[in-house]
């Protein structure tokens, strides 16, 4: 339900939004950024988020302002009482961080009914709806705002210092620009949702044999050597890539011609990144968190143990002939 019509929507002019999540969900929360730039096109509109992604975040152009989380409370709510924001949108079903806003002095509030206060401090609110994508649950809060979101595709924007870093990096790896570069991400924050290291080796190997592929792994600060690991079954040379930025890991990603990846944070920006992503789903939940926009394939079973490797390479075959099919049309 929309702001009653005695509350002048026109009054937001500083705005804050805020969600505290690891990277796939902070690639999924850009629609509601893009969205409330849509119906707020002259306000000042802050985004508040973790400080390890506050540089992927930043170069949002929707954006005036990025906030890193404070973990001194204080701090965090005389930060934003310092800044006068009007309204906050909350993208969490977090009672702290409503009432945080609160404390803040902010005079609207919306957000999801949280979990320990329901509907309390929040003007406006919407049921955390977890049976349908992600994206269309975030994008529930924006319509409060009377904001019919104009598409719900995830963005990402990469700056020019991180793409400039990614053409060194792979200029250095001795990959070919001209050749098909393909990016395997084996990694998951939890191993159930990880596919056997050995059918990614496989998929690998048909990958340079039947392609002549260029490959390039991708690995995150949890997974330890797993990409490594991987690298070690593939026959051909591959590329390791760690320890990167978020938004490095962006601009590499940016740079391949197709991505193989488990449900993790990567696949979200790959496809965001508009990089063609195969998605590869066992016990998570696909209606939440598979991307539903046409470039993609998602291949989902009951667990990661029901892939199997022709289904890949099947689906790397349709993604590549679609891929050149749509050159050739352009």
């Amino acid at each position: 339900m929309p702001f009653s019509k005695n509350i002048d929507v026109e009054q937001f002019q500083r705005i804050i939004i805020i969600r505290l999540a690891p990277l796939g969900e902070t690639v999924l929360m850009t629609p509601v950024i893009r969205a409330m730039r849509q119906g707020f096109p002259h306000a000042h509109i802050a985004c508040m988020t973790d400080s390890i992604r506050t540089d992927l975040v930043r170069a949002n152009p929707n954006l005036d302002e990025v906030l890193p989380y404070q973990s001194s409370i204080p701090r965090l709510i005389v930060g934003m009482a310092k800044r006068s924001f009007q309204l906050a949108v909350v993208l969490q079903p977090t009672f702290r961080l409503v009432l945080h806003t609160f404390l803040a002095g902010i005079p609207y509030r919306i957000g999801f009914e949280t979990n320990s206060g329901g509907r309390r401090l929040l003007h406006l609110s919407v049921p955390n709806n977890t049976n349908q994508h992600e994206t269309a649950r975030y994008l529930d809060v924006a319509r409060l705002l009377g904001i019919e979101p104009e598409s719900d595709e995830p963005e990402v924007f990469v700056d020019e210092e991180s793409q400039a870093w990614a053409t060194v990096f792979l200029r250095d790896a001795k990959i070919d620009g001209d050749c098909l570069l393909i990016g395997l991400n084996p990694g998951s924050g939890t191993t159930y949702r990880r596919w056997a290291i050995e059918r990614f080796a496989n998929v690998g190997n048909s990958l340079q044999s039947d392609y002549s592929a260029q490959l390039c792994i991708l690995g995150g600060p949890r997974e330890d050597n797993l990409p490594h690991e991987l690298a070690a079954l593939i026959h051909g040379e591959t590329t390791v890539i760690t320890g990167t930025t978020p938004m490095q890991l962006a601009a590499i990603i940016q740079k391949c011609n197709l991505f193989i990846s488990n449900d993790t944070g990567p696949m979200h920006l790959s496809t965001a990144l508009k990089t063609t992503t195969i998605a590869l789903f066992g016990a998570s939940n696909p209606v939440q968190w598979a991307p539903i926009w046409p470039q993609h394939t998602v291949i989902a079973r009951n667990n990661m143990g029901e892939i199997s490797v022709e289904d890949v390479l099947s689906a790397v075959e349709e993604c590549l002939n679609a891929t050149t099919v749509a050159r050739e049309q352009f």
